[in-house]
């Protein structure tokens, strides 16, 4: 089965958006990023980072200096218990404003488009219908979206979605209130497939229905031919059933001549013997 992820911003989303940050001494945790992070992964949840570095194309600073900020994040958040499983950057940018010719360029990674969550989706065997983007900005908001992904904006920084912007799942203004609706909605799942019958838990894949269906079948056949089986249990309801019925005889005897006592008793003893008899072929016809 495919795992879930977290797909979360960096800049103003797991650090304070210092502008381009371009020194590791920069990087500063937001306040409960780590704990945040840390609870993602109890509840199961893969943690990806997905940034846009274009101060890489702005020769702001270097490859080489944009992986050496991106260490710094995973150390401090490691130093709190909370792991990052795979980051992804976007060095590249259009346009004049970017000025190292190498990395002047579209590309499918940058957000608002969704390629590095795709990436991440191929290489992590992610299902983007059940995970969640998670940031700070509208382009976050649009990638998650067009990866497919359930979408939290966070608004702590004043952003808010315009008309034009594509709309987020939710809005909240922390890192800890999107974990606990997250949270929330896996509880919710949970719940909605503890309350289906189990004729539909399997409902919508095509394998495990037919697995089912095969399964029904071969167990009813199999029922069938030990029906032509000799068995105790069968030769015991059927004396068990002549039982009540002699009983029930001698008791409708003691009836006709008024002995109510003795009739009672042995209409009694009847129900118990048919009651043993039914018992007895439930038995075999269930085995």
């Amino acid at each position: 089965m495919k795992r879930t992820a977290v797909f979360l911003d960096r800049d103003g989303t797991i650090i304070e958006d210092a502008g381009y940050v371009g020194d590791p001494q920069q990087v500063r945790l937001i306040r409960d990023a780590a704990d945040a992070i840390r609870r993602f992964r109890q509840a199961g949840h893969l943690v990806v980072i997905v940034s846009n570095q274009s101060g890489v194309a702005r020769g702001f600073f270097d490859e080489a200096t944009m992986n050496d900020v991106h260490a710094r994040v995973v150390s401090l958040l490691a130093a709190r218990g909370a792991d990052v499983d795979r980051a992804y950057y976007c060095p590249y940018l259009d346009g004049p404003e970017a000025t190292v010719e190498a990395y002047r360029r579209d590309s499918e990674l940058r957000k608002p488009k969704p390629g590095m969550l795709l990436l991440a989706a191929k290489e992590l065997d992610i299902d983007l219908s059940r995970s969640w983007m998670i940031g700070d900005s509208p382009a976050d908001v649009e990638a998650g979206s067009g990866a497919g992904c359930r979408t939290i904006l966070l608004r702590h920084n004043g952003a808010a979605p315009r008309a034009a912007d594509t709309a987020p799942t939710h809005c909240v203004d922390s890192l800890t209130a999107a974990v606990e609706l997250v949270e929330l909605d896996m509880r919710q799942d949970l719940d909605s497939k503890a309350d289906a019958p189990a004729a539909d838990r399997g409902h919508g894949d095509p394998v495990v229905s037919a697995l089912e269906r095969i399964h029904d079948q071969l167990e009813r056949a199999h029922r069938k031919e030990r029906q032509h089986d000799f068995s105790f249990l069968r030769l015991l309801g059927a004396l068990l059933q002549m039982l009540a019925v002699v009983a029930a005889l001698w008791g409708v005897i003691a009836l006709m001549d008024d002995q109510s006592a003795p009739a009672t008793a042995r209409l009694t003893l009847a129900c118990f013997f048919q009651l043993a008899a039914v018992t007895a072929f439930a038995i075999d016809r269930f085995r």
